[in-house]
């Protein structure tokens, strides 16, 4: 059951989150807000703050793991599936119940064109002389959010709704 919270609250609970707490998520998980005309403003920049703050910090620790890695493809994929799994924190904190759905939704489609981006530099960056470029590519293509209900989905990710829409190799159609 949903529990109404104070602005306050919210405001502890979204620094903590910001600065790394993961416990954060499930308190945030039974609690809601009523944004009013007051607090609607400064709730949205709160968010905000923590969600940029907490992305932030995932980008400049994959990079940091990129650098430090060597250059065989099992480092690569180690660094993928570890950046996949901090991602995760992110993910449930932009598919709250709480947050207003026009938050919400607006934050989701951040965090996917985000992924989105730096799959496509990534893939950018591969060498077009190099054997196991396919492979690379198979990896890089793995890396992505885990998959929202298709009624969730933001609508600038083209990457989920071409898989959705995507037609087998054999030609035909699979509809459920």
């Amino acid at each position: 059951m949903m529990q109404i919270s104070t602005y306050s609250e919210w405001t502890i609970m979204l620094e903590r989150f910001g600065n790394e707490d993961n416990t954060v998520i499930d308190d945030l998980k039974m609690k809601t807000f009523q944004v009013d005309a007051g607090t609607a403003k400064r709730f949205y920049e709160k968010v905000e703050q923590a969600y940029k703050k907490r992305k932030q910090n995932w980008l400049a620790k994959f990079q940091r793991s990129l650098q430090i890695q060597k250059t065989c493809i099992e480092d690569l994929e180690i660094t993928l599936r570890n950046g996949k799994q901090h991602l995760l924190p992110l993910v449930n904190f932009v598919n709250l119940n709480g947050l207003p759905e026009d938050l919400k939704k607006i934050l989701q489609k951040d965090l996917y064109d985000f992924v989105a981006e730096i799959k496509k530099s990534m893939r950018d960056k591969i060498s077009t002389t190099n054997i196991i470029k396919e492979r690379m590519i198979v990896l890089l293509n793995s890396f992505s959010l885990p998959v929202i209900l298709p009624n969730e989905l933001p609508e600038a990710s083209s990457d989920i709704k071409n898989k959705i829409n995507s037609v087998p190799s054999t030609g035909r159609k699979i509809i459920f």
